[in-house]
C-alpha cells in the first residue's frame, strides 16, 4: 500500500485521504467523505476544511497521534479519524535539479 500511496502522490492523478499526505506536502481539498457525521462535516467546513482549499501538512505526532495542518492562514490540529474523512488531491512537488543538489551538498 505504501508503494501505491507514493505513486499516487507523485503522479497527482489520485485523490487520497488527508492523513496519508506526507509532512511538508500540500494538497487541494476535494471532498469530505460521505461517511462523515453531519455535525462533524459541518464543523470541518466551519474550521476551513472546505472543497477547493489549499492545505499543507506541517507535522504529525508519533504513534498515529494528531496531525497539524496549515489551512486558511492558521495551523489546525486534527485527529487521524477526522483527517481520514477529508479527501485531497496532492499538488506536485518540484523535483530537485542537479544544481540544487550540488548547492545543498556544498552547504
Amino acid at each position: 500500500m505504501t508503494r501505491h500511496m507514493n505513486r499516487s502522490i507523485a503522479s497527482n492523478s489520485f485523490v487520497v485521504p488527508l492523513s496519508s499526505l506526507p509532512a511538508g506536502h500540500s494538497a487541494t481539498i476535494e471532498d469530505i467523505s460521505a461517511d462523515c457525521a453531519d455535525h462533524i462535516c459541518h464543523r470541518l467546513h466551519m474550521l476551513g476544511f472546505g472543497r477547493g482549499r489549499e492545505i499543507t501538512k506541517i507535522r504529525q505526532a508519533p504513534f498515529g497521534g494528531p496531525m497539524v495542518f496549515h489551512v486558511c492562514d492558521v495551523h489546525m490540529c486534527l485527529r487521524r479519524a477526522q483527517a481520514d474523512m477529508i479527501m485531497v488531491r496532492p499538488t506536485p512537488q518540484p523535483q530537485p535539479t542537479a544544481l540544487s543538489r550540488v548547492t545543498a551538498a556544498a552547504a
